[in-house]
């Protein structure tokens, strides 16, 4: 329904309009009234109506005053004045300030429906551009994330020259100019199943994700990265005298974002340090790599730059077998890193891990004996729940073979092979479910391609996996965006129907799931670097 305010001094003129007009049958509701422009101005801004109905000459506070605020205010507000006085400066003053119409008492029935439906018509018309604009900028983004993630990795690594990796950021329109930098790395999963491949769908995950995008699309000083399948970067940009004001907004935000999320949520976030040139970002990187791999291992969700983080685990080196923290040897932290840890990132952890618990400590072989065996458990506990049980024997068997293991250098070596080898088994079975994935996902778009309604949330749910995961998963496997597959079978569609069939582009457009012509010609010169007209005369002699 369309809001419509009216503001008329005259009482029986006001309630002569209420009572002339059907306003629901016109798709309009009535939201409020007033006898002036002093009495309207608040309970407009409290209503934020579509329409305003005003008179023109009224006490305390006139109509063209009225508009002219409202206009300052809400601008995208329509008006009309009402008048009993026929003089064209009034009018044109009315004009001046963006008035829709200007009508003259008395008005009848039929003239003011006609204004009504004219006015809905163009307000349908103008909220449907909208609503296509905004679908455009979010496909542009989607077209954007690979480049985007290819930028942040070349950004990071500092391997190219500033004029070229400044020549990149323009294309992307990313402004990275500013005084000083700093990164920020978070992560954000599904607490629901720590066995799950990927998290499961639901609209509580989607808000989230949704709010902490909106978050850093309105943040000039924030650039968001997608870091890896699960984790984000942010490149936080500002003044050497407000960096790390920035950088403690930014950390407080998202974990407001996680704490009220009504999804359990396990979150950690790490920053790195800040930085007073763009080509030093690689060693801002650096020192947020070092804080992200403890992630698995803290016991914070959240740790800066400059925290001595390695030094508060060094501390344990020292300690003897007697004053050894038990919480080192809490079994979620290596479920919680057979479960989302990375190949890569495993030389990391085990060294962590073990300086956590103390290399003096493990100098003893029964000691070493006990930490062994219950990573040995954890791993045959983990590849059980894979549905893996030969390789659950296989390690049982394996596991509990530690006698060449003599020193502290050997355990690292012998666990990292291990887990190494725990992970790629888990990584097996994730293709498995991935393509499972993407099958479900890719057949159900060809099926609904031509439904506007489309969208990546909605395959998601198909595909019963998180918007967020099913996004990163997608451009993975099929190495293009969602937008950019569904775009493409739309695209070859279309230009089927252009070649085989007399159909007017744009009902080609409505046939392919694009409601408005001029998007789908717009896009379609986009990706095929012609117009549809063009492609149809022969501009390309093959489908």
């Amino acid at each position: 329904m369309i809001k419509v305010f009216l503001v008329e001094d005259e009482i029986i003129i006001r309630e002569s309009i209420q009572k002339m007009i059907p306003w629901s049958e016109y798709g309009y509701e009535l939201v409020g009234e007033a006898t002036d422009g002093e009495m309207a101005l608040p309970m407009i801004r409290e209503k934020k109506p579509d329409v305003l109905i005003t008179d023109i000459k009224m006490p305390f506070m006139d109509g063209l005053t009225l508009s002219k605020l409202v206009k300052k205010e809400l601008p995208e507000m329509k008006i009309v004045i009402i008048s009993g006085y026929d003089d064209f400066t009034y009018a044109q003053t009315a004009i001046a300030l963006g008035v829709e119409q200007y009508l003259l008492k008395p008005i009848s029935k039929n003239k003011f429906i006609d204004i009504l439906e004219e006015i809905r018509d163009a307000y349908m018309k103008e909220n449907e551009q909208k609503m296509y604009y905004e679908k455009f900028k979010q496909e542009k983004q989607e077209y954007e994330q690979h480049s985007r993630q290819d930028f942040f990795e070349t950004m990071v690594r500092g391997e190219i020259p500033l004029l070229e990796l400044y020549a990149k950021a323009d294309k992307l329109a990313i402004d990275i100019m500013a005084e000083a930098y700093n990164i920020l790395l978070f992560s954000m999963n599904s607490m629901e199943d720590e066995t799950a491949v990927l998290d499961g769908y639901s609209e509580d995950t989607a808000t989230l994700q949704q709010d902490m995008e909106q978050y850093f699309q309105t943040k000039k000083d924030y650039v968001l990265f997608r870091y890896q399948i699960f984790s984000y970067a942010v490149i936080i940009k500002g003044k050497k005298e407000n960096i790390e004001i920035l950088t403690k907004e930014c950390i407080k935000e998202l974990q407001m974002l996680f704490t009220r999320s009504k999804e359990k949520v396990d979150w950690f976030i790490c920053t790195g340090k800040p930085v007073d040139r763009l080509s030093q970002l690689n060693e801002s990187y650096q020192s947020a790599i070092k804080s992200f791999a403890f992630r698995y291992i803290a016991d914070r969700k959240v740790i800066e730059y400059g925290e001595h983080v390695e030094q508060s685990y060094k501390e344990h080196e020292t300690i003897d077998m007697g004053g050894i923290d038990i919480d080192a040897l809490n079994p979620d932290i290596i479920r919680n890193f057979l479960n989302n840890g990375l190949i890569e990132e495993t030389k990391d952890f085990v060294h962590n891990y073990l300086s956590l618990i103390g290399e003096n400590a493990l100098r003893s072989k029964m000691f070493r004996q006990y930490v062994l065996l219950t990573i040995h458990f954890n791993i045959v506990s983990f590849l059980q729940k894979l549905g893996d049980e030969k390789e659950a024997k296989q390690e049982k068997q394996e596991g509990i073979i530690t006698d060449h293991i003599l020193n502290y250098e050997d355990m690292e070596r012998f666990l990292e092979l291990r887990i190494n080898r725990t992970i790629a088994l888990r990584e097996e079975k994730s293709k498995n479910q991935y393509k499972s994935v993407i099958d479900t996902a890719v057949e159900y778009i060809k099926e609904h391609y031509m439904e506007e309604e489309i969208s990546l949330n909605k395959v998601a749910c198909v595909a019963n996996v998180s918007a967020n995961h099913f996004s990163a998963l997608f451009s993975q496997q099929m190495k293009q965006t969602f937008v950019e597959y569904l775009t493409e079978i739309r695209m070859n569609k279309a230009k089927e129907l252009l070649r085989c069939t007399n159909m007017r582009s744009g009902r080609i457009a409505f046939e392919v799931g694009y409601k408005d012509s001029h998007y789908f010609s717009f896009l379609f010169k986009k990706t095929q670097k012609m117009t549809p007209s063009e492609y149809r005369n022969g501009g390309e002699k093959s489908l």
